[in-house]
């Protein structure tokens, strides 16, 4: 039963008859979809996985698929060696505007101030192909973690994930990124038929209080967008004051900004509608026309054409990292001499945090006294006179990157995945693949492959 308060402010908003409609969809079942991604390139084998899932092709994201929800993708494998993500087909709308409509380009600084779990970065990701640089926030800690986790699992290598506030960003990045989008905290409404806790917990204060929270959030996000930059702005949520008056409040404060006819990107995709007033440009995904949850998107753009306004640094020469031995021994050890050159002429983005290598995205600025969870590619740990992998680095390597590996079957890579030990020869470190697609380490001795994959993403019983 969705609340009465609410319902009378849609009827205020779309009348009766449309509210029925709505009123009904959200009773019916909500609907399951994936990404899947184009970072990993999988083996011919997978053809039968996509015929067993009953993929169907979303028409305006060029990797979306409606599943068969029997097959139940996030708790297979697959899913752990990031082939896919699993991620509503209205939340796929606003990434997919940026990728579609040609505004996303190659080598641009992009800001996701909201971003967790991870949805549009890995989104926007998929269309950077590493290049550029992906700055990925959130400022609650532990769906930091959770966010930092989907990065990795997806291969991504030019991202750099930060628990700060947007005001610490705005500070430190003005004028600096071409894309920042805010996918604001909201009331949720949108999502009242996927999730009865969203239904639960609305009220007509907290509605108030997301929409002064997402005034503050656009401000600060104002100020770090470049000259001639786009913001996009998404919400899951069906009020005015948390969408439409949010995209004016911004033009009315700064004249600077224009919102953008979505009209080219709405026709490929069937069931959206205009935004309200003078917000017409906007996209409203309400779920009695459009086959997913309720969303809203707005692009708009900042005048001006600027150069960026922050230098690149921050980095560590490979010179200086001590226990270099240990690092070409394992190179040269577990790599292909073209997968080990890769990673060598990366070597002044090295940087060390702690033990911890990584591979800067480049022309990263630099990150002191900012709060960094993630910074590019996790390389590995040294571990006294031993370079240790990282579970990051099996992600972004395919079979054809070192070696030793092991395609494991389905039933063998679930129980890799659990921590169980696997039968091989060989000896080294060795990748456990299933499909085509890395899932990570283990290390290899007479006949066994002992089990590297993090305890923390062990999957239990």
């Amino acid at each position: 039963m969705l609340p009465e308060e609410f319902l009378n402010g849609i009827r205020e908003m779309i009348g009766e008859e449309e509210t029925l409609l709505l009123e009904r969809a959200c009773e019916e079942e909500s609907v399951k979809a994936l990404r899947l991604n184009p970072l990993k390139k999988p083996s011919d084998d997978m053809t039968d996985l996509h015929k067993e899932m009953k993929l169907e092709k979303l028409s305006y994201e060029t990797d979306g698929y409606l599943f068969d929800p029997e097959c139940a993708p996030g708790r297979r494998p697959f899913h752990d060696a990031g082939a896919y993500y699993i991620q509503d087909p209205g939340a796929m709308i606003p990434g997919a505007l940026l990728k579609c409509s040609g505004y996303l380009k190659e080598g641009m600084k992009v800001l996701d101030l909201c971003a967790s779990p991870g949805g549009k970065s890995t989104q926007i990701a998929s269309e950077m192909a590493g290049k550029g640089i992906l700055f990925s926030n959130e400022i609650v800690k532990n769906r930091c973690s959770v966010l930092s986790a989907n990065i990795e699992r997806m291969g991504i290598t030019n991202a750099v994930v930060l628990n700060e506030t947007p005001g610490r960003l705005s500070e430190r990045f003005a004028g600096y990124f071409d894309i920042v989008i805010v996918d604001a905290p909201c009331s949720g409404e949108g999502l009242f038929r996927k999730n009865s806790d969203a239904v639960l917990q609305w009220s007509r204060e907290n509605v108030q209080l997301c929409a002064e929270r997402q005034e503050s959030i656009l401000e600060d996000a104002y100020k770090c967008l470049k000259s001639g930059g786009y913001l996009l702005y998404s919400t899951c949520t069906f009020e005015r004051c948390e969408n439409e008056d949010r995209v004016s409040g911004v033009i009315s404060k700064h004249p600077d900004m224009t919102l953008l006819d979505t009209g080219f990107f709405k026709k490929t995709a069937e069931g959206l509608r205009d935004g309200f007033g003078d917000c017409h440009d906007a996209i409203r995904v309400w779920p009695m026309y459009f086959n997913g949850e309720g969303h809203f998107a707005a692009l708009l753009q900042k005048e001006g054409n600027s150069a960026d306004s922050l230098p690149p640094g921050g980095y560590e020469p490979v010179s200086e990292i001590r226990n270099r031995k240990a690092l070409d021994e394992f190179l040269s050890g577990a790599l292909t001499k073209e997968a080990a050159a890769r990673i060598i002429s990366a070597k002044d983005r090295f940087r060390l945090f702690g033990d911890n290598l990584f591979i800067m995205p480049e022309d990263t600025p630099s990150l002191s006294g900012l709060k960094v969870a993630r910074c590019g590619l996790h390389i590995g740990t040294f571990k006294k006179d031993r370079f240790e992998p990282a579970h990051a680095l099996a992600l972004v390597l395919g079979e054809g990157d070192v070696l030793l590996s092991k395609r494991a079957d389905e039933a063998e890579a679930e129980s890799f995945v659990k921590g169980m030990t696997l039968s091989g020869d060989g000896k080294g470190w060795c990748l456990i693949s299933v499909g085509g697609y890395s899932l990570g380490w283990g290390k290899a001795s007479g006949g066994i492959i002992k089990n590297h994959y993090p305890r923390g993403l062990r999957i239990q019983g």
